[in-house]
């Protein structure tokens, strides 16, 4: 990091290289300041929407709408974080809602998508870079490269991503960060976990396992299993071989962005090894990819690796990291922050953690509650078998408390109680 006061800008974008991301330093002691300088300077120019061009290395989606905003409606420069957002959101192109535009005194932070994938870009300054470099280390990693090393220390990652089973019967743990896609919704990604491997042995662990697989929830049709990227690999991998670098240079050359758009891969290398890359080649020979093999990156270390993909002229790169947990505790900041790079589009924000499924327990409640909604404080008749009830009467039970009458069917009245529905007697002779 350099020690001359300034701010950062990044640009997280497919057609950026092959970390499909640009950096650049910005001479200005806050992000207030340069928004300043740059609408002073618009307000001269006669492309407004250009005048940043220079300093951030070029044209950034939607960015230049705000600097036209200024000439044309002669916007007053913001003397302070309030008066910037007010213009921003105003003027600043978003695709998304409210919350694809976040602003602090330290940071700016913008979700975007020009209708092909999503986009991102984010201003900070040092304040955010020293204290959280858990969060922007990736941010800021501008080499194609990972360093090396290894250390014996824990690894403690910011969230538990989700497992690729079943697990290994060795130490450690490898991490993935995919940041792929195959349709608009680009960003961020997805990180996993593949528990009891270390990576030296992910070779011969992804050869000897089976996938763990199961119906998807919305479609027998479609499984949920491994990610295609991580079925891919593992049907690549020859008998033998104890590393993953010759199966990721098989892997540069699939056309996997088209199968995948294309057909359901659900259905792909999630049996035997030995059947894996007959049935991806099989699929594979239907298309013709649009990458070029020759232009992806492939670096794999002893404990960390690096694949590139170059997938098309129009999209650009696409990034496999994998790392383990050895590697990790040698670089804590740097793979933390991979992992939320792939977890969440906003670095200095964790997305929320998703719902549990409620229980069974829990569902019975909730229905009672949105049946009794707006009633508990009717009055409700005591249960009695020679009672007679009809549909929407509430009755109050002596051990299943307050419940409400659904139907009735001759002498047998259903009444969905907090533990659910029961069937009980009614217009019983006395």
């Amino acid at each position: 990091m350099s020690e001359a006061p300034g701010i950062w800008f990044v640009y997280r974008s497919h057609d950026e290289g092959p970390l499909s991301r640009r950096v650049r330093r910005l001479d200005a002691p806050s992000i207030l300041a340069w928004f300043s300088e740059k609408m002073s300077d618009a307000k001269k120019a006669e492309d407004p929407q250009s005048v940043y061009e220079a300093e951030l290395g070029g044209y950034v989606y939607g960015f230049g709408t705000v600097f036209e905003a200024v000439k044309e409606h002669g916007l007053l420069a913001p003397k302070s974080t309030a008066e910037l957002e007010k213009i921003l959101r105003k003027h600043l192109y978003v695709e998304g809602d409210a919350g694809h535009l976040r602003i602090d005194a330290h940071s700016l932070r913008v979700l975007t998508d020009d209708d092909e994938v999503e986009l991102a870009y984010f201003f900070f300054d040092d304040e955010i870079a020293r204290t959280q470099p858990e969060r922007v280390s990736f941010l800021l990693h501008e080499e194609p490269k990972l360093p090396e090393g290894d250390a014996d220390g824990p690894f403690t990652p910011p969230f538990e991503p989700e497992p690729v089973l079943p697990r290994g019967e060795g130490e450690g743990t490898t991490y993935v960060c995919l940041l792929t896609s195959y349709d608009g919704d680009s960003i961020p990604g997805c990180a996993v976990a593949i528990p009891g491997v270390r990576l030296p042995d992910l070779a011969s662990h992804l050869r000897t396992v089976v996938p763990a697989k199961k119906p998807a929830s919305w479609s027998k049709e479609w499984l949920d299993t491994w990610p295609v990227e991580l079925r891919l690999l593992r049907a690549m991998i020859e008998p033998g071989q104890i590393s993953i670098a010759p199966a990721l240079a098989k892997c540069a050359a699939y056309p996997l962005r088209e199968v995948v758009t294309a057909t359901n891969h659900t259905l792909l290398g999630v049996g035997a090894h030995q059947n894996a890359e007959g049935e991806f080649s099989k699929v594979g020979t239907a298309f013709e990819g649009t990458g070029d093999p020759e232009k992806a990156l492939v670096q794999v270390g002893k404990h960390a690796a690096l694949f590139c993909p170059h997938t098309s002229s129009a999209f650009g790169y696409e990034q496999w990291i994998l790392f383990d947990d050895r590697w990790a505790a040698a670089h804590p900041a740097l793979a933390a922050s991979m992992l939320r790079y792939a977890n969440g589009w906003d670095p200095l924000r964790d997305p929320a953690p998703p719902k549990s499924a409620e229980t069974a327990a829990e569902q019975k409640e909730r229905a009672w509650k949105e049946a009794l909604a707006g009633r508990m404080d009717e009055k409700a008749a005591p249960y009695r078998t020679t009672a007679r009830f009809a549909p929407g009467d509430l009755v109050d039970h002596t051990k299943f408390g307050r419940g409400l009458v659904r139907r009735v069917d001759g002498a047998k009245i259903e009444v969905i109680f907090k533990d659910g529905a029961r069937l009980l007697a009614h217009a019983m002779p006395g």
